[in-house]
């Protein structure tokens, strides 16, 4: 639309440029809206990888879930649902398993057997087994593991209560005396077999024997 010299311009024309002159306001405004809902969204993100993770700890009762056989063992750790048939804590960098079986008849073999069902690893038939009354123990060197069983009396009678620890020699040591003294009364393991557990990192043999 033009004009000559002296015409009046309505008012509405003149709204209409003065609005499309004037800069625009919303586009910084819808910028720093997005920039604070990012941040506001991101920040729940940035405070967990800050924060360390607390990991449930509960105590570590050897046996199995549904009997009325257990041992408490003194001591609470993290659980964990990776054991196989068993019930399973990581203590630090140690995995403890416990399982009771039944229908075993010898002893040592029920234990190598319940062994090789939670570790996955066969020990070897020629690996020594340290004995006291009801009690076994057996070193699988090259999977850095340790295997406890006590046999069942009265109404436990034909179960095995198998515990099964795993991690560096040094952290299994002193986590197998204490369930060997578990099993036995209090009484804690020789101290040849606490080096040569504690020595699994680096050795394949054990010097002790098959006590008879």
């Amino acid at each position: 639309m033009t004009t000559t010299v002296g015409e009046v311009v309505p008012d509405s024309l003149v709204r209409m440029s003065t609005y499309r002159l004037q800069p625009s306001a919303t586009r910084p405004w819808w910028w720093g809206l997005f920039g604070a809902t990012a941040i506001i969204l991101t920040l729940p993100v940035i405070l967990n990888m800050a924060v360390p993770t607390r990991y449930q700890t509960e105590e570590v009762i050897l046996g199995t879930p549904g009997y009325s056989w257990e041992i408490p063992l003194g001591l609470s750790c993290t659980p964990s649902a990776d054991s196989i048939g068993g019930s399973g804590w990581y203590c630090g960098d140690v995995y403890v398993q416990t399982i009771i079986a039944e229908g075993g008849t010898d002893p040592d073999r029920t234990l190598r057997r319940m062994m090789r069902a939670l570790n996955t690893s066969v020990p070897a038939e020629s690996t020594a087994i340290l004995r006291e009354d009801q009690s076994r123990l057996l070193v699988d060197a090259p999977v850095n593991t340790v295997g406890i069983s006590l046999e069942g009396q009265g109404q436990q009678e034909g179960q095995t209560m198998v515990t099964v620890v795993t991690g560096p020699g040094a952290q299994v040591a002193p986590l197998a005396d204490l369930v060997w003294r578990s099993y036995t009364d209090g009484e804690g393991l020789p101290g040849l077999v606490m080096e040569a557990i504690a020595d699994l990192d680096y050795s394949t043999a054990l010097p002790w024997g098959v006590s008879a």
